[in-house]
């Protein structure tokens, strides 16, 4: 029996469990064909967009073993507004585990709003592991920016304005 925090470990037609590396989400995207560049100011981190939204794959954490999905919305909002966007993350996260969503202070008067699913490796991970932690971020962000779309209705034309 595996203690509550453990996961008892699965096998992979391909391998074992090996250590979370950048490497190893780079072979995941080029896998599902996924196109990314690699950020030149920061060694962990891959960039890709995805149906128009700006996303990034980081590891993180003090034994990089943290993957993070992290997604922009593709619209930046007026600070005029955000109590409004803020109660529509935080009813989002009040109904659902994931993504964590929120809303940042890009610029005087911008905001952006973020969506991000972690996923703790440090025990190591599976290849179907990786992809599947990505899959998820990359699904679950973007039904939240597309919720928000919906929510938002006509406004939407307005706030990039």
């Amino acid at each position: 029996m595996t203690a509550p925090n453990e996961s008892p470990a699965q096998t992979d037609s391909n391998h074992g469990l090996a250590p979370l590396s950048l490497s190893r989400v780079e072979e995941c995207l080029t896998r599902h064909g996924y196109a990314y560049v690699e950020d030149d100011e920061h060694a962990e981190v891959l960039r890709a967009r995805f149906d128009d939204y700006r996303f990034q794959f980081m590891i993180s954490g003090e034994a990089h073993g943290v993957l993070q999905t992290r997604g922009r919305w593709s619209h930046s909002v007026d600070v005029s507004r955000k109590v409004e966007m803020i109660k529509l993350c935080n009813e989002w996260n009040m109904n659902r585990i994931w993504p964590k969503v929120y809303v940042r202070r890009e610029s005087e008067g911008l905001l952006g709003v973020y969506g991000e699913l972690s996923a703790d490796f440090r025990a190591g991970a599976l290849d179907s592991q990786i992809d599947s932690a990505i899959q998820c971020g990359l699904s679950t962000v973007i039904a939240f920016f597309h919720s928000l779309e919906e929510r938002l209705g006509a406004e939407l034309d307005d706030l990039d304005s």
